[in-house]
């Protein structure tokens, strides 16, 4: 892919540029001392696992799986598996909480749910990723299950979720509170039927019931350096994006001054240049403050043309030549 350059910058210069200021991001995750930005809790039958191995949860990190652990720290491409009496609740740098229901199959990234259920509290945006759709929200609590088949059930329990097409084969949806979605496989949705006031409330108790068990981080000082990291990285979209932003809003009929472009025209507010005194009385003002060297011009404009008059130099030279 071909990155369009900003006018007037080199791509040498803009990369440096962008490196710098992503650079500083992962300086921030170095200093502070981890790169962990999502933790792992376990419920068990509705209660905590406080240390050592969760029973009925395995993490599957570059292939090779291995039991969970109380307060394990995830990394993005991890995989995680839920047995059927055990709930992982996953916790974010921002606040955001994932409650991974049992019985279900996701990877950690975005949220990447092959099977199963997730409950989902947030108060900035967030998104789950199914085969073929992705639910984003901004602010809101909702469910996303993925049933065999591809059967796709999203339910909004506060706030508004947008349905996405991941392929683009049909529209973005807007869900609000009490509202649901049926999608099976990369077609459009089937129907909008709303949630029962008991399934709504179903979804607020769980979450509530879930979050109440886990306490927040009492160290913060790994979960802040992952939160530097995967900063590095949405900085590096963010810098990515609004240049491509920058790009459009110039129109190729209007291109923008720089290096290579439109000249900038000189200042019309500064005073225009004067023409050196013509007259008599000027041209002897002249020639006495050259005599003292205080005019340091080359060309004197009284000699004859194509002689050169020698300035002096030292005092010396000032009185010889009076």
């Amino acid at each position: 892919m071909t990155l369009p350059m900003h006018p007037g910058i080199t791509h040498s210069g803009w990369a440096l540029s962008l490196w710098l200021r992503a650079g500083w991001l992962v300086v921030s995750c170095l200093a502070l001392g981890g790169c962990a930005s999502i933790t792992l809790n376990a419920v068990v039958e509705g209660r905590l696992v406080a240390g050592g191995p969760i029973p009925g949860v395995e993490v599957t990190r570059q292939g090779v799986r291995s039991p969970a652990q109380d307060n394990m720290s995830m990394q993005p491409g991890d995989e995680i598996r839920t047995g059927p009496q055990t709930a992982v609740v996953l916790s974010f740098i921002d606040g955001a909480r994932v409650f991974v229901q049992p019985g279900t199959h996701i990877r950690i990234g975005s949220i990447f749910v092959y099977f199963g259920e997730v409950l989902v509290k947030v108060k900035g945006y967030f998104q789950v990723e199914t085969r073929y759709a992705t639910a984003g929200s901004e602010g809101t609590q909702y469910l996303v299950r993925v049933e065999p088949g591809d059967q796709v059930r999203v339910v909004v329990a506060q706030g508004r979720v947008g349905l996405v097409s991941r392929s683009g084969r049909w529209n973005k949806v807007i869900l609000g509170v009490g509202q649901g979605a049926w999608l099976v496989g990369s077609d459009a949705p089937l129907g909008f039927p709303p949630a029962s006031p008991s399934e709504i409330e179903d979804i607020r108790r769980r979450i509530q019931e879930l979050d109440a068990l886990v306490p927040e981080p009492a160290e913060l000082g790994p979960l802040l350096g992952g939160g530097a990291a995967v900063g590095a990285g949405i900085g590096l979209g963010w810098l990515l994006k609004d240049k491509h932003r920058d790009d459009a809003e110039h129109s190729p009929a209007d291109p923008p001054r720089g290096r290579g472009r439109v000249p900038v025209p000189q200042d019309q507010t500064s005073p225009p240049i004067k023409d050196p005194p013509k007259d008599d009385a000027d041209r002897s003002v002249t020639d006495s403050l050259r005599r003292r060297g205080r005019v340091p011009v080359e060309q004197d404009q009284t000699s004859t043309p194509g002689l050169r008059q020698r300035l002096p130099s030292t005092p010396q030279d000032s009185d010889r030549l009076r």
